[in-house]
């Protein structure tokens, strides 16, 4: 129960999509049925690691909603995995609120976050045969086993519950950057992460300001060419599926 009179604070719905006991993904189909009247008091949603602006965006009570992209770390090497570009004036809550309101200038600039297909609740996953199941969205019980035991995944479920034909997103939302993490990377180990890192500070500035002669001066061709090769989008990704892990085959 939230005590809207006794509590000052700001709700906002985290990893929003995802199964189990988030909000979308576990309890309802629209969130003005939970909060009513005081669903115009909640400002901004999280959209998890298996979801992103597109998907999002075919849910039209969304629409005057501020999307934020948050890691959900619970690693420091993780923390910048998911993160938000902001415009404030200054660094305080005050500055951020309106920020995440689009007031007085203030807003979110881009949101930077996993390819959805990354995230490990993507495509639902057959609890009995354990397995991810493909298919055409929304997948509701197992293609082997007939089980319906199943965690349902985050594009299968907003497949469900969706009311927009396409997806239209307001003017005011910023753009979705797509990001690898480097641990995510093949060919690169703790050692070369460690290296670059070194050399070049942060992980944003690896995969979205540094060139591929940059990164081959430091760790060679191969290395180069899989960093560059991930932030250009050319590798195919297998979706995450409960358990399952995420997989890339380079083109």
């Amino acid at each position: 129960m939230i005590l809207w009179k006794n509590i000052i604070g700001v709700l906002i719905p985290a990893h929003a999509f995802t199964p189990h006991k988030s909000f979308y993904g576990n309890c309802t189909r629209r969130l003005e049925r939970i909060f009513k009247e005081k669903y115009e008091r909640v400002p901004a949603i999280e959209l998890g690691l298996s979801s992103d602006t597109f998907l999002a965006d075919q849910i039209s009570e969304l629409e005057n909603k501020t999307f934020l992209t948050n890691s959900d770390a619970h690693s420091l090497p993780k923390i910048a995995r998911e993160y938000n570009k902001i415009q404030v004036e200054d660094i305080s809550f005050k500055e951020l609120m309106k920020a995440i309101k689009n007031e007085d200038g203030r807003k979110i600039l881009a949101n930077y976050g996993l390819d959805p297909k990354l995230g490990k609740y993507h495509r639902t996953y057959c609890e009995v045969c354990e397995k991810r199941i493909d298919g055409e969205a929304p997948v509701t019980k197992c293609d082997t086993c007939d089980s319906k035991n199943i965690t349902m995944g985050v594009l299968d479920r907003i497949e469900i519950i969706k009311d927009k034909k396409e997806t239209k997103s307001p003017s005011f939302r910023p753009p979705y950057n797509y990001q690898i993490p480097l641990t995510f990377i093949p060919g690169l180990g703790k050692k070369t992460i460690e290296k670059l890192l070194n050399t070049f500070e942060t992980e944003m500035n690896i995969l979205h300001k540094l060139s591929f002669d940059d990164i081959e001066a430091v760790c060679g061709e191969k290395v180069a060419r899989n960093i560059t090769d991930a932030k250009m989008g050319n590798i195919q990704i297998a979706a995450g599926g409960g358990r399952s892990l995420w997989k890339s085959n380079y083109k």
